[in-house]
């Protein structure tokens, strides 16, 4: 092999090196524009992508009820309480959740097709309030613990935090209990300074509502140490039994058995409208459970399940069609 021929040789050499050199540059450029891509593509995706809703029902101080899981977004939960009465209670022999409430709400769903599911909790953790103060949403609805709470009447305070449902109950009046004969001469006109009036801890018939009727009531608002508040019908019955308070305000037809019913009922300043799903404001419950209420009222459904509240769950204290069936 000559000089030259030798020369030429490596000169190719040298040049396929170089060439190689550069394809393997440009390869490991486009992987990396790939892989860039891939990345960004992935980011997005997961930016855009629905996340599954994890539901914590146990962690507020007192609630006995729930557990930690997954919810499908298809999945509608509705907070429920047990006051003991025929519209919703815990039935001891079967451990199930029952009365008018219950009823309506499988009634709805099924006229809905949507799955439903029903959640015991404590009230206090859909709206709670102190004596004295402002009422506030509670702790389960304002977390999102469910997706509304059941048979919550629509008050000038709660329609502040939360949106309602048609009514599917006739609102309650607020009125005055005393005991029997009213033997401490309570005047429901005229509160005493002296005098402490008892309250159901987050009812709609509270002190605020009290205050709107200072046109009627001499002696509202009341100062807060008149002001009382008790977790159940049986505490009040008891205070006002043991002169702890002068009187009760509660809603009408739910003490007028043990205790006497006394004044004027107050009729438009509680409620603005009757019991109803109570939701957070950005819900999107009311677009399909309006239509699907109003179709079982149509049908007879509804009518058929106030009927039916005497004979399915007339065991305990009931509350029948004419008190709470809308007309």
């Amino acid at each position: 092999m000559d000089q030259g021929t030798e020369s030429f040789i490596m000169e190719e050499k040298r040049n396929r090196s170089s060439s190689g050199f550069d394809s393997l540059k440009l390869f490991l450029v486009v992987l990396s524009l790939l892989t860039s891509i891939i990345a960004i593509t992935l980011a997005a995706s997961a930016l855009t992508r629905k996340a599954e809703t994890t539901v914590n029902l146990g962690s507020a101080p007192g609630s006995e009820s729930g557990s930690v899981g997954k919810v499908s977004p298809e999945v509608w939960k509705f907070a429920i309480g047990h006051d003991g009465t025929s519209v919703e209670y815990i039935d001891d022999t079967t451990g199930t959740l029952r009365g008018f409430h219950v009823d309506i709400v499988n009634a709805v769903c099924a006229e809905a097709k949507k799955t439903c599911r029903l959640v015991w909790d404590i009230y206090s953790n859909c709206w709670t309030s102190e004596a004295g103060q402002k009422s506030r949403g509670g702790v389960g609805l304002m977390s999102g613990w469910y997706d509304a709470c059941t048979g919550w009447f629509n008050t000038h305070e709660r329609a502040l935090t939360f949106q309602f449902t048609a009514a599917l109950r006739k609102p309650y009046n607020g009125v005055f209990y005393v005991k029997p004969g009213n033997p401490g001469g309570f005047d429901p006109t005229n509160i005493r300074a002296d005098q402490r009036i008892g309250f159901g801890d987050g009812w709609s018939q509270d002190e605020h509502c009290l205050a709107r009727n200072s046109d009627a009531i001499t002696g509202v608002p009341l100062d807060p140490s008149q002001i009382l508040h008790f977790k159940t019908l049986a505490e009040i019955v008891a205070a006002v039994k043991s002169n702890q308070i002068d009187a009760a305000f509660v809603n009408e037809n739910c003490l007028g058995d043990q205790l006497e019913q006394l004044g004027d009922l107050i009729i438009t300043n509680c409620n603005r409208g009757g019991a109803a799903m109570m939701a957070p404001k950005d819900s999107t419950l009311s677009t399909w459970w309006n239509p699907a209420f109003e179709a079982i009222r149509q049908s007879g459904v509804y009518a058929d399940i106030c009927a039916r509240i005497d004979t399915e769950h007339g065991a305990l204290r009931s509350f029948a069609g004419p008190v709470i069936c809308l007309d």
